[in-house]
């Protein structure tokens, strides 16, 4: 059995290489979780093993080409996948689902007259609301990257939780009892600055 081999580098889009040199390269099948990574194995189409080690930050999108360090060329694909497609030729409604869907920072693909996202019982409820169809399909999904840095993206759930235990924790220190002493700068109910006359 042959030596798994290392991939570090992409070439985005295959920019600079010929269409022959590109068709000649490894498909490598990949869903949005896998292409959101780093980090990662696959097993490629030749059969060989191959450990991924890519620049963080970085979201592989289709037509991407990786190089392996024996020289061996990988083109990604982006692979079909579970997928919740906002479809509607009112582009004033898909503006306003986009922006909520934005406003929660969830990853979300643009297309011609539709929207989509990985599936979510919660957003799909908002969706629905906003008056659009919420259609579960397989598809590949390849969601703008900039709206998140590259990569850098927290589910509606995490951001709910991450804003909640912050207000928690500014209240808490709201409501922290208070000892006042003498370097106390507070004024207080019943204190006064000017001086009594008896």
């Amino acid at each position: 059995m042959s030596e798994p081999i290392r991939v570090e580098k992409i070439i985005p889009k295959g920019q600079g290489l010929a269409k022959a040199v590109i068709a000649r390269a490894l498909e490598l099948k990949l869903p949005f979780e896998i292409r959101n990574k780093s980090r990662f194995s696959e097993t490629l189409s030749d059969g060989r093993e191959a450990h991924f080690f890519l620049p963080r930050g970085n979201v592989l999108v289709d037509g991407d080409i990786l190089v392996a360090d024996d020289g061996s060329m990988i083109k990604v694909s982006a692979a079909n996948q579970q997928v919740v497609t906002i479809a509607s030729n009112d582009a004033h409604q898909l503006m306003k689902a986009a922006y909520h869907l934005g406003n929660r920072h969830i990853p979300t693909q643009l297309g011609k007259g539709f929207l989509r996202i990985e599936p979510d019982s919660v957003l799909e409820v908002m969706i629905r609301q906003l008056g659009l169809e919420a259609i579960h399909e397989l598809a590949p999904f390849e969601p703008e990257t900039g709206a998140y840095g590259g990569g850098h993206r927290h589910s509606h759930a995490e951001t709910f939780d991450s804003d909640y235990a912050l207000a928690q924790k500014v209240y808490a220190e709201h409501e922290k009892p208070h000892v006042h002493g003498p370097g106390c700068s507070h004024h207080h109910h019943g204190d006064h600055d000017h001086p009594h006359e008896h």
